[in-house]
């Protein structure tokens, strides 16, 4: 096992084991979220403690060839798990198990060290060497203890990790809002910028993404950002490599609040993309750049307007 975290002071005290609620969570969307709900609720039924059990990032990330990206930082998956009632979070590297025998797998990690009494799953679920653990062989073990959801339907199949990507890729910020369940968003350290959009008199906060992390299609969107003081702020954001003025082919966010100066340069932000505005697109001036940033803030501050 890689780690044990505990969530809540709720954790283990006056109870039958853990009820685990298994799975990849990859953004934790709204299909996660059901099996997470399941658990909380065996785990009452139970007189058992909810807790999760997933891998440092999702299997299909080491499929040969595989250049997928992740939808969320651990430290919001946390507080998401927490937010829908899970007291302790067990996060195992894949690359030591993945050789598991499906029964060893059950036996020595989700009984032995996890204390499992009882699990929930969604319907493909599968693990161990081969992916040979079904969740028919997890009853052999739990019996009636054992919850396999169905999937969640959005437009007419599945919600799914992979289908949060494509849809993020397309620029579709309406499907990944309701297969999430809430706004994408994007929550890391602020960088230090060129400072063009000062020039121009729009001055933003910038962020370097990590290179593993899905991010939006390029493009400027209306966003609601959040300072690392708690504050919020409506703001418009660029997603890109800024190729009217940067050379340097490094994707960035660049984002700025509507109708607020900061005086000082906060450590983080979160960022959540709310509606698409506009590709991105080279200018030929910097004065047609200024224009377009112009009407940019506009279209954002006319869209919280419309609220």
């Amino acid at each position: 096992m890689n780690h044990y975290t505990i969530l809540s002071a709720a954790s283990s005290k006056n109870t039958y084991g853990r009820v685990l609620a298994l799975g990849s969570f990859d953004g934790v969307h709204i299909g996660h979220r059901a099996v997470i709900d399941a658990a909380v609720a065996l785990a009452g039924q139970l007189n058992a403690e909810p807790a999760v059990f997933c891998f440092d990032v999702p299997p299909a990330f080491y499929a040969a060839g595989s250049d997928l990206k992740i939808l969320g930082d651990p430290d919001e998956r946390i507080r998401l798990f927490a937010d829908r009632g899970i007291s302790s979070l067990f996060v195992a590297e894949f690359s030591e198990l993945r050789g598991f025998d499906a029964r060893d797998f059950i036996n020595e990690i989700l009984i032995n060290q996890c204390g499992a009494v009882g699990v929930v799953c969604g319907f493909n679920f599968a693990f161990g060497k081969n992916r040979a653990g079904t969740p028919s062989l997890l009853r052999d073990y739990f019996k009636e203890r054992v919850i396999t959801l169905d999937p969640i339907f959005y437009k007419d199949y599945p919600v799914s990790s992979s289908r949060i990507r494509a849809a993020l890729k397309d620029a579709d910020i309406k499907s990944v809002t309701e297969m999430l369940g809430r706004n994408y968003s994007i929550n890391c350290e602020v960088s230090e910028g060129r400072r063009d959009g000062r020039k121009l008199g729009f001055p933003t906060l910038n962020q370097l993404p990590a290179p593993e992390r899905a991010i939006p299609a390029f493009g400027v969107y209306v966003t609601k950002t959040t300072l690392d003081d708690g504050q919020v702020f409506n703001s418009v954001t660029d997603v890109g490599l800024a190729p009217t003025l940067d050379k340097s082919g490094k994707t960035r966010l660049e984002t700025h609040l509507l109708d607020t100066e900061l005086d000082y340069t906060p450590s983080r932000l979160k960022v959540e993309f709310i509606e698409r505005i506009r590709g991105e697109f080279k200018f030929s001036s910097v004065v047609e750049l200024k224009e377009q940033i112009a009407r940019d803030a506009e279209f954002a501050k006319n869209y919280f307007k419309s609220k």
